[in-house]
């Protein structure tokens, strides 16, 4: 068992904020990862551009954040490992709406895997690393396309 907090900071994504959430824990799953915790959530491109400013010095908007559970931060006992959170920006999943509002995105079910295997350790600094994370991210993206 899993658990997946998400929490829209714009009430136009609070639609996603279930089909975030079941995408989220069936990532996990796939990737057979239990009594995990993290929480998602969804902004806008003005928050986004905030955030990339504020933490990693770049003073424009991008599409999903990771941060990392710090090693040494104190938290209170639980069954659950507390991995880290995600931000996602949604803005364009409100342009690319369908008649099903609640839809999200290949873009952005795309920008959840990246989110949540960078939580997981994987990255892409060296060549290898960036292969091997893009090979994970197709997997997982044919998987949840042909199964949702």
């Amino acid at each position: 068992m899993n658990k997946i907090l998400v929490i829209s900071l714009d009430k136009r994504f609070k639609k996603f904020e279930r089909k975030v959430k079941n995408t989220a824990l069936k990532i996990l799953k796939i990737l057979k990862k239990t009594n995990v915790s993290l929480e998602i959530y969804l902004v806008n491109s003005q928050k986004m551009r905030f955030l990339n400013k504020k933490f990693r010095g770049q003073d424009k908007t991008t599409t999903v954040l990771s941060f990392e559970e710090p090693r040494n931060f104190i938290l209170p006992p639980s069954k659950f490992k507390r991995i880290g959170e995600i931000y996602l920006n949604l803005t364009n999943d409100l342009r690319l709406a369908t008649n099903d509002r609640r839809k999200l995105s290949v873009v952005s079910c795309r920008l959840l895997v990246h989110g949540l295997l960078h939580l997981l350790g994987y990255n892409h600094q060296k060549k290898s690393d960036r292969i091997r994370m893009e090979r994970k991210e197709r997997k997982l993206l044919k998987f949840l396309i042909t199964n949702s």
